[in-house]
């Protein structure tokens, strides 16, 4: 393409090539917009390629991606890192090598439990409470299904909701009578209040986002472990979506105080696709029933009737597993760890500053998603003006420019799922196109 963002695009791909190939871990921070090399011939590849932090820099030499185009489609599907994939192939050619021999069996088995402690080591649970499964959509399918619901019993919701946290309750509603109710969690709304509001002696469940897709707004800590302690009072199970949460903001299941946290790697934790988890705290274990069950569930069985279930949340999973891709969402969160969580965090934030303060001067466009921290988060949703038609701008940035963003609910909004490795220059490159677009 001949454009001038695209060639800028084919020029930073080109200058990040050739990037110096440095481990992350041992990289460091400099000064500057995005920092800067040591030496002057580091400094002029800078120049070419724009100004970049020397971690950032050598991370998006890993993430194939990140230079194939204006990458901000974290927030439907994460750019893996090369070293990720391999992995995921190296451990699928050793299974096959000989499955059923035991050397490689017993070293492939110990894949998921490894896996187990390590995400509940990052993100606040026991090995205990952690189950993996497939999406953040399996994930809210075995907590909606693990209740017996009752015609007349009612969930709560919110107009911010993943069509994963929606389409199960449409098909609960029709098959048992179950009443939806709907909260506002739209930018500014207070969180306990839209709530209370819709509680009554019906509710069993609330089910809502960490972090919205929609909008960006991010649950604080503090204000949903209060919901946490009210819904519990009242004997109501308290579930949170969690696609949009662990990579992009700080997650710690136990200080959130939900009862059930569903998750997926394949989004800001850069994992491969077809890999996730569900927390549930160690409490409603059995209260969260299941629905779905088979070998690997039980802790012990015969033929005559009797069962029993793992006494850990693994009782949620059951039959063979693709073993080589859990191996991959391990290698993932690994080289996120690698690099710093609160460093990524730390990063995003000073994006979504810059991204603001591009918005903000750009005259039609405004800022839908919230500005300030804690409620804010990778999700930053820029407002179109009146007559710019989200999805007819999402085709025409994908096919003419190379930019990849996203259409999200509301109809003059325009999501940008910014990530650590995306740069100030594609950013300013990104919303330059949506103006240009929508005069």
């Amino acid at each position: 393409m001949d454009t001038t963002r695209r060639s800028f695009l084919r020029r930073s791909a080109g200058a990040l090539a050739l990037a110096p190939i440095v481990p992350v871990g041992r990289l460091t921070l400099r000064g500057g917009r995005d920092g800067a090399f040591p030496d002057s011939a580091d400094r002029s590849s800078v120049v070419a390629r724009g100004p970049q932090e020397a971690w950032v820099a050598r991370a998006r030499a890993e993430i194939p991606a990140s230079t194939e185009s204006l990458y901000f489609q974290t927030g439907g599907i994460g750019p893996a890192p090369s070293v990720v994939i391999d992995h995921v192939s190296e451990r699928l050619d050793f299974q096959n090598r000989s499955p059923a021999e035991p050397r490689i069996s017993e070293e492939m088995a110990r894949i998921e439990p490894d896996l187990r402690a390590q995400l509940g080591r990052v993100f606040g649970a026991g090995t205990e409470e952690v189950a993996l499964t497939h999406s953040t959509s399996e994930g809210i399918a075995i907590a909606a299904w693990g209740l017996n619901w009752a015609q007349g019993d009612e969930v709560v919701i919110s107009n911010q909701e993943h069509p994963a946290n929606v389409v199960p309750w449409y098909v609960l509603r029709d098959r048992f009578g179950l009443v939806i109710r709907e909260i506002d969690l739209g930018t500014g709304t207070d969180l306990i209040d839209e709530v209370r509001g819709q509680l009554t002696d019906r509710t069993r469940m609330v089910s809502i986002s960490h972090v919205s897709r929609n909008n960006g707004r991010t649950l604080r800590a503090d204000e949903s472990a209060e919901l946490g302690a009210l819904l519990r009072s009242r004997g109501v199970a308290y579930h949170l979506d969690g696609a949009q949460g662990p990579g992009c903001v700080v997650t710690d299941f136990r200080a959130l105080g939900c009862d059930a946290y569903s998750t997926c790697g394949h989004k800001w934790l850069l994992g491969p696709k077809g890999t996730g988890a569900l927390f549930v705290r160690r409490e409603m274990l059995d209260d969260m029933q299941l629905s779905w069950a088979g070998s690997h569930s039980h802790a012990t069985m015969d033929y005559e009737g009797a069962y029993t279930l793992l006494p850990s949340a693994a009782r949620y999973e059951f039959g063979t597993r693709a073993l080589a891709d859990f191996a991959g969402f391990a290698h993932a969160v690994d080289w996120m760890e690698h690099i710093g969580l609160e460093k990524v965090e730390e990063r995003i934030h000073s994006l979504v500053d810059h991204a603001i303060e591009v918005v903000d001067r750009t005259d039609g466009l405004g800022v839908s998603s919230p500005r300030t921290r804690p409620d804010r988060s990778g999700v930053f949703v820029v407002q179109l003006p009146e007559g710019c038609d989200a999805t007819q701008l999402y085709n025409e940035l994908r096919e003419d420019e190379g930019i990849l963003g996203s259409p999200v609910r509301e109809e003059r909004d325009f999501r940008l799922s910014i990530h650590f490795f995306n740069t100030r220059d594609e950013i300013d490159a990104a919303i330059a196109a949506i103006a240009e677009r929508c005069s």
